[in-house]
C-alpha cells in the first residue's frame, strides 16, 4: 500500500487509521466507524483519479529547490513559524500569521518559511510531512519552534528529528488527527467522537475533488471566508480538494513516535486551541498528554486562533517560553 493510501483527516485532510472500534463507544457508533475504515480508502482513491497528475520538478533535484524565507525582527531570542494548508489555495505564508509580527518589535527574532509550493518557494510536489520535517529541522539551533495545522504536525516530526535545537515547541490546532483512533480522550469525549464520525461521513458523501475541498474547508469554521469562496469558484474548490487527497500524511506510528521522542527529550510543549471544535480540542489535549506538555485555549471563532485572538495568543506563547525555558 502506498503513503497516500493512508488515510488521515487533518487541517488537513483525510482519515488515518481509522480504527474499528472505541472502549467505550456505544455500538451504533462502533459500527459507522467499521463503515467508514471500509468505504474511505476506496472512495478517496476514485476521487483522486479525477485530479490531474501534478508537474514534475525538472533540472535539479526537489529537495535542493529553495525555501523562501520571512523575516520579522532584528534581535533577541529566535522563533521559527511554520504555517498550514495544503497547495491548493488555501492556507500557507507569512499571511497567516501576520499579526504575531508584533512579537518582532518585542524583542524576538521570526523566521517564517513558505513551505514548498506556497508563496516565493517553489513546489516539491505533493504536500508532504515527513519531508518537509527534514528541511525544517535543518533550521533548527536553540529556537522556539511553532507549528499550525498540518504545519503543526510537520513541527512535531522536525523536534524530534532534532530536539537539542528547540528551546520551546507550540503546536497550534496541529493535523494530529491520526491519533484519535484508540485514545482516551475518545473513548470519554463523546462529543469529539461524534463530531470525529459526522465529518468521515460527510467526506464520504463527496462525488469530485470540488465538493471534498469545499467540505474540508468549512471544517475550519466560520468567518474563514474559505468555503464562500471555493462555492464561487469551482476551479479552486477542485484544485483544493486535490491537494488534500494528494497530501502526504505522517502514519499514527511515526507520529506517536515523534511525540514520544519530544516528550523523552523534555522539550517543553504548549498546545493552542480555540475552543470552538470539540474535534481540535480533543486533538490538542491529546498533542499535550503525548508530549507531556501544557494544553491552553486561545478562544477563537475558527482554526485561527493566532488571527482571531492574537493579543490572547502572543500573550500565551511568551508566558509559556519565559515560565519554561
Amino acid at each position: 500500500m502506498s503513503r497516500h493510501m493512508v488515510i488521515a483527516i487533518s487541517i488537513g485532510v483525510v482519515f488515518a487509521g481509522f480504527v474499528l472500534l472505541w472502549y467505550g463507544a456505544n455500538n451504533n457508533d462502533l459500527l459507522r466507524g467499521i463503515k467508514l475504515a471500509l468505504r474511505l480508502p476506496g472512495h478517496r482513491e476514485a476521487l483522486l483519479s479525477q485530479c490531474p497528475a501534478m508537474p514534475a520538478a525538472s533540472g535539479v533535484a526537489v529537495d535542493k529547490l529553495p525555501i523562501h524565507l520571512t523575516h520579522w525582527g532584528q534581535s533577541g531570542p529566535r522563533m521559527v513559524i511554520i504555517h498550514g494548508g495544503v497547495q491548493g489555495n488555501l492556507g500557507g505564508g507569512p499571511a497567516t500569521f501576520a499579526k504575531q509580527q508584533a512579537l518582532g518589535e518585542q524583542g524576538w527574532q521570526l523566521i517564517l518559511p513558505d513551505r514548498p509550493g506556497f508563496g516565493k518557494s517553489p513546489s516539491r510536489g505533493p504536500d508532504d510531512m515527513e519531508t518537509d520535517a527534514v528541511w525544517i529541522s535543518d533550521m533548527l539551533d536553540d529556537v522556539v519552534l511553532v507549528g499550525h495545522s498540518f504545519g503543526g504536525a510537520e513541527a512535531l516530526l522536525a523536534a524530534a528529528r532534532r530536539p537539542d535545537g528547540v528551546r520551546a515547541l507550540v503546536l497550534v490546532e496541529p493535523a494530529l488527527h491520526a491519533l484519535l483512533p484508540r485514545s482516551k480522550v475518545m473513548e470519554t469525549n463523546q462529543e469529539a467522537r461524534k463530531a470525529f464520525l459526522e465529518f468521515g461521513e460527510t467526506l464520504l458523501s463527496s462525488k469530485t475533488p470540488a465538493e471534498y475541498g469545499t467540505i474540508f474547508s468549512r471544517s475550519l469554521g466560520p468567518g474563514t471566508d474559505a468555503a464562500t469562496a471555493l462555492a464561487n469558484d469551482p476551479g479552486k474548490a477542485a484544485s483544493l480538494g486535490c491537494a488534500l487527497l494528494r497530501a502526504g500524511m505522517a502514519s499514527p506510528a511515526s507520529l506517536r513516535a515523534a511525540a514520544e521522542t519530544v516528550a523523552r527529550a523534555e522539550i517543553p510543549v504548549l498546545v493552542i486551541s480555540g475552543g470552538w471544535s470539540p474535534i481540535f480540542d480533543a486533538v490538542s489535549e491529546l498533542a499535550a498528554d503525548l508530549t507531556h506538555g501544557e494544553h491552553v485555549i486561545v478562544p477563537s471563532m475558527n482554526h485561527f486562533p493566532q488571527l482571531v485572538n492574537p493579543g490572547a495568543f502572543n500573550d500565551a506563547i511568551i508566558a509559556f517560553v519565559k515560565k519554561s525555558v
